[in-house]
């Protein structure tokens, strides 16, 4: 049995969010390197409207269900998925200046933004299975992009080994 709602499940992709965001501006404003500067902007500007988009979902899906019934499972298996959540990259309300503050440079800063985006790949794939079928194509949608932002990022750092 799938205890995760729909509306627990956007309010995690609404934390993920809003940690990449807070990842991207805090790596942005501190780098000194134009290309990475106005990419992680950029993914900064995108994560915004992910949020928005999530929180729109939000609004119209329907209340959580009554749980209670199943007790301590349902109480096991939050425990669960908040240990297997608080592992990846975008877990947690730190968890978006931490990573920006491991990104020294612009290789660790380019890492660190592809294991953010792998993992949030993952959420959502999931995610995408838990909202209703209206809802499915935004999810979609969002996947897309994600993966797009994983390539750019992919390109600058295969450009940078290149370059070695």
């Amino acid at each position: 049995m799938a205890f995760l709602t729909a509306a627990e499940a956007l309010k995690w992709a609404m934390e993920i969010e809003k940690n990449g965001e807070i990842f991207y501006n805090a790596v942005a404003a501190k780098s000194a390197d134009p290309e990475v500067k106005a990419l992680f902007e950029y993914l900064a500007d995108q994560e915004r409207g992910h949020y928005r988009a999530f929180q729109k979902m939000l609004e119209e899906v329907k209340p959580d269900p009554d749980l209670s019934y199943v007790g301590i499972q349902y109480d096991e298996y939050q425990a669960y998925l908040q240990a297997a959540l608080s592992g990846a990259l975008f877990a947690g309300p730190d968890k978006g200046l931490t990573l920006a503050k491991q990104a020294q440079n612009r290789e660790t800063a380019l890492r660190a933004a592809m294991g953010f985006e792998k993992d949030t790949l993952l959420f959502f794939y999931d995610l995408r299975e838990m909202v209703s079928e209206a809802e499915r194509g935004a999810i979609s949608d969002i996947v897309l992009e994600e993966k797009a932002h994983l390539r750019r990022l992919a390109k600058m750092s295969r450009i940078d080994h290149a370059t070695r």
